[in-house]
């Protein structure tokens, strides 16, 4: 089972501290319900679709159904240990993976 270490977890706290409302994670989920295959097809930049094999908070078919409908999208599932992919052992493969995404040709 993957752990989140101590480091991780005072960074998600911090990250969360000034949002005492959850009003981030409320608006995530008002808009998660007006997603849709049309707003997702209307994506014409290239995409980075990054998404844990661990997520418990996402399914793993939501990173599949938006790279089956953006065009210029790329899918990068990734072994992080849940929702905060940029946290934990796995941060610098993702680090690398975003940097690469942003500076190729």
């Amino acid at each position: 089972m993957l752990q989140i270490d101590k480091e991780s977890i005072e960074a998600v706290r911090r990250m969360n501290n000034p949002y005492r409302s959850r009003y981030g994670f409320l608006m995530d989920l008002v808009q998660i319900n007006e997603l849709s295959s049309t707003t997702l097809q209307a994506i014409t930049c290239p995409t980075l679709i990054m998404h844990s094999k661990n997520d418990n908070a996402v399914p793993l078919e939501h990173a599949y159904f938006a790279h089956s409908k953006i065009d210029q999208s790329g899918l990068c599932s990734l072994d992080s240990w849940g929702h905060l992919i940029w946290l934990g052992d796995q941060a610098t493969e993702v680090n690398k993976k975003v940097v690469s995404f942003l500076y190729r040709e």
